[in-house]
């Protein structure tokens, strides 16, 4: 019997290391050095907003900013649910504090809700971390359909709340050689920019700025361009950094109501209102 118990355990530890072995050549066979992980796409390849209308169309005729809503949520929900790497994540709710945009805003604003929450990873570089973290609620991920330049102040100071509250997430303090570091994850419309504050607050902070473009495969299909990072020549020099794979191919879905999803709603920010869309103000709050 003790013979029996020595070659089952011989046997599952071949099995893990196998398993770990086959895990790691997924996430590492595509590894580089420097800032990029991957290129992005064309943007004669990515999705616009205008587009995105196109393909979502008004089902449910939709009036008003009622319909801009609509479109930014269900573009977050489909963009989340076909992460690249395979990693499918629900939308978040849960608000997290921020002093900075509470005084940036007189109060009005006391926190953040990111589109989709994950950890960060202890020796794991990269903007979506395994399925284990070690340090919990790390990466923010928003998903932007905006005609237009994206910068601390876009929608009452958003994007600074995001980055003042990863500085007090759990992998802002972690330390040594082989750090877990916070992340900020942009998932765009091809006509999406940002302004190069951003990028330097981030850097400031020791927080991660990875964006993914969204590409436009033709007929209703998109998909999530792996992650490049902005600002890991400054945050992470010399370190390898691992690939990561386009995420699936999704067909767009029904347009569903945005209903009230709190502060930081989700939005078709291209300066058209409603479908097929009148000049008008279209950004949040």
């Amino acid at each position: 019997m003790l013979g029996g118990l020595r070659s089952g355990w011989a046997m599952w530890r071949g099995f893990a290391r196998f398993f770990s072995f086959a895990l790691g050549w997924v996430v590492l066979v595509i590894s580089t050095t420097g800032c990029m992980v991957d290129d992005m796409p064309a943007i004669s390849d990515m999705v616009t907003t205008a587009k995105l209308r196109q393909i979502y169309g008004n089902p449910n005729h939709y009036e008003g900013i009622r319909y801009n809503q609509a479109v930014g949520l269900q573009f977050q929900r489909d963009c989340l649910g076909a992460l690249p790497g395979g990693k499918v994540l629900s939308s978040n709710r849960k608000p997290f504090p921020s002093d900075l945009r509470k005084d940036k805003t007189d109060g009005r604003f006391r926190s953040v809700i990111p589109d989709g929450v994950t950890g960060a990873v202890e020796g794991f570089d990269g903007a979506l971390p395994p399925v284990i973290s070690t340090h919990m609620e790390s990466t923010f991920i928003e998903v932007k359909a905006v005609k237009g330049v994206i910068g601390l102040d876009y929608a009452q100071y958003q994007i600074l709340g995001m980055l003042d509250a990863l500085a007090a997430s759990q992998a802002a303090f972690s330390t040594g050689p082989n750090r877990a570091y916070p992340s900020l994850y942009f998932i765009v419309t091809g006509d999406t920019s940002f302004n190069t504050e951003v990028q330097t607050e981030a850097t400031h902070r020791r927080i991660l700025m990875w964006v993914s473009g969204v590409v436009d495969e033709g007929g209703g299909k998109l998909r999530v361009a792996p992650p490049q990072c902005h600002n890991c020549d400054a945050v992470l020099p010399r370190k390898q950094l691992p690939g990561t794979l386009y995420g699936a191919s999704f067909h767009i879905d029904n347009l569903r109501d945005a209903g009230d999803r709190g502060l930081d709603k989700p939005m078709l920010d291209d300066g058209l209102v409603g479908y097929p869309g009148t000049p008008g103000n279209t950004r949040p709050h």
